[in-house]
Formats: structure tokens, C-alpha cells, sequence
């Protein structure tokens, strides 16, 4: 059974959760404390010094990006999709899998900076123009998906760039309101075609609160 090991926050190991209640795949997580870290360093299992690291038959692997893509892989070997590939059906869909991980991975960074104290702490101009910035493009990508389509942008299956993007846009709403979609017609209906999937409402409705500031 795969182990994720992963501070006590949403932040961004919460993708990884819902990638798992998504695919249905089973697995164990390890909250690791901060007096537990250096340990893990001596070990040799905290790569690159940071969390989340997931774990599997052995095999260590840090970094959300790849850690989304590697549980894809897995869940694509073994049909965990029921006919749809989370890695997408071509090396296309895969490539823009990958940039739709970073871009969410980008957009909670900058989320981050701006509702958690710290020096570049701007958040009016984060809300009133680098926010709309993004809405803006991704309601772009939201425009090409059809209705017939998973996947956000040019992608038919629903792959592990979606669950990312999916759980970013969880965030912003839970940090700025759920009104923040409410001039995006199809980037808002898109977010609500995510959050009806079933394995995404039931964890949803059912994760446990994280002491983690973010």
C-alpha cells in the first residue's frame, strides 16, 4: 500500500488526496511532525529536504507535480478509470496534464502569498488584478471544453492536470468566497461538473479539518 507522508495542511498535498479518492486507490498517511523531519532527513526518505514524499512499494518520490502524475500511471495500470485515462490518451493530453499541474501548483503559491501574513503580502492587487488574470485564461481553456468533454482546455479524459486545477480552485474558494467564479460562465460550470463527481463529493464532504495554516 502506497504511504503519503505529509504535514497536517490542505496546501499542496491536498491534491494528492483527492487524486487517490479519485482514482480509489488505497492508501496510508503519515503526518509528519516537525520534530520528525530531521529524521526522516537521516533516513534518506525526505528528498530534497521537503513533503509531501509519497512512498511506494519502496520507491520514494517527492514533488506534488510528480507524485500526481506517478499515481496516474498506477491508476492507469490498473484501469482504476473505468474507461477514462488519467494521464490522457496521448503523450498530447499527458505534456498538457503536466502544464495544467504546474499552472495550479503556480496559482496556490501565489494564493498562498497573499492570505498568509508575509512581506509580499499585496492582497488587493492580487484580487483586483492578478486574480481576474488567471480566471481569465482558464475561462479561455473552459470555453474549448465541450460538453461531452472531462478535461479543462483541449483534453477529452479527466486527467491528473484536472484533479490538480480542480483542487486549486477548491482553495480559492475556500480563501476568497464562493462567489469568486461568478463572472466566469464556463470556468464556473466546469468547476461544478468536477465537484459532482461522486468520489470527489464523498471526500469532500467527509475530510477532516488541518491544523496547517494553508
Amino acid at each position: 500500500m502506497p504511504t503519503l507522508y505529509c504535514a497536517d495542511e490542505y496546501g499542496y498535498t491536498e491534491q494528492i488526496r483527492i487524486m487517490f479518492a479519485e482514482t480509489g486507490i488505497k492508501y496510508e498517511e503519515k503526518i509528519v511532525k516537525p520534530a520528525e523531519v530531521e529524521k526522516m532527513k537521516e533516513e534518506g526518505k525526505l528528498i530534497f529536504n521537503k513533503l509531501p514524499v509519497l512512498e511506494w512499494d519502496g520507491f520514494f518520490l517527492c514533488e506534488p507535480a510528480a507524485i500526481m502524475e506517478h499515481v496516474a500511471v498506477m491508476a492507469d495500470a490498473t484501469n482504476a478509470g473505468r474507461g477514462n485515462s488519467y494521464l490522457g490518451t496521448n503523450e498530447e493530453e499527458r505534456s498538457y496534464s503536466r502544464a495544467l499541474v504546474t499552472a495550479a501548483n503556480e496559482l496556490r503559491r501565489q494564493m498562498y502569498e497573499q492570505f498568509l501574513a508575509g512581506p509580499t503580502q499585496d492582497k488587493p492587487g492580487f484580487l483586483s488584478k492578478t486574480l481576474p488574470a488567471w480566471l481569465k485564461q482558464l475561462n479561455r481553456l473552459a470555453v474549448t471544453t465541450e460538453a461531452n468533454d472531462f478535461g479543462l482546455g483541449p483534453s477529452v479524459s479527466y486527467t491528473f492536470g484536472d484533479v490538480a486545477m480542480f483542487e486549486a480552485l477548491v482553495q480559492l474558494h475556500s480563501q476568497v468566497g464562493p462567489e469568486v467564479l461568478a463572472d466566469y460562465r464556463e470556468l464556473r460550470e466546469y468547476y461544478e461538473k468536477c465537484a459532482a463527481r461522486p468520489r470527489f463529493r464523498m471526500y469532500l464532504d467527509n475530510r477532516p479539518e488541518r491544523a496547517g495554516a494553508r
